[in-house]
């Protein structure tokens, strides 16, 4: 492949990794979602990393969902987890998330990936909702 199809390639890639680098997404009512940078990729099939979750007191957490994908030569690593449950005080809650690499694809290894997060979050008082939601690179160690 010549250079500047390779550079046709990769600069357009770079400039949606620039784009999509935030790491702290606020949503509506209060209901935020951030994760770490660094993550740690054990035997190439666990990614374990930390996320940092707030919602409004007396809300509840609904569902969530985690997703890592990371390019391999000309394929896609990816694995899914979930937020583990925690409860709504209005205050940031630290998480400890783990992500398995799907079996049936290639294993993850170390360099950059990129994690997509959501959780929903409602008060039954206030019949309010908001969801948290964060798509960001992250460094596998």
């Amino acid at each position: 492949m010549s250079k500047l199809v390779r550079a046709a390639l990769i600069i357009p890639t770079l400039a949606i990794l620039a784009v999509s680098s935030a790491t702290v997404a606020m949503a509506d009512n209060g209901v935020n979602l951030s994760v770490e940078p660094n993550a740690t990729l054990t035997a190439r099939l666990e990614v374990q990393m930390t996320m940092t979750a707030s919602c409004p007191t007396g809300a509840y957490t609904m569902g969530s969902n985690v997703i890592v994908e990371q390019a391999i030569g000309k394929s896609i690593a990816h694995g899914t987890g979930y937020l583990p449950y925690f409860q709504c005080t209005g205050a940031d809650q630290v998480l400890s998330v783990m992500v398995l690499a799907d079996p049936s694809g290639l294993p993850f290894k170390k360099g950059t990936a990129i994690v997509s997060a959501s959780f929903y979050a409602y008060d039954y008082t206030t019949n309010t909702s908001g969801v948290g939601s964060v798509t960001t690179t992250l460094k596998l160690k």
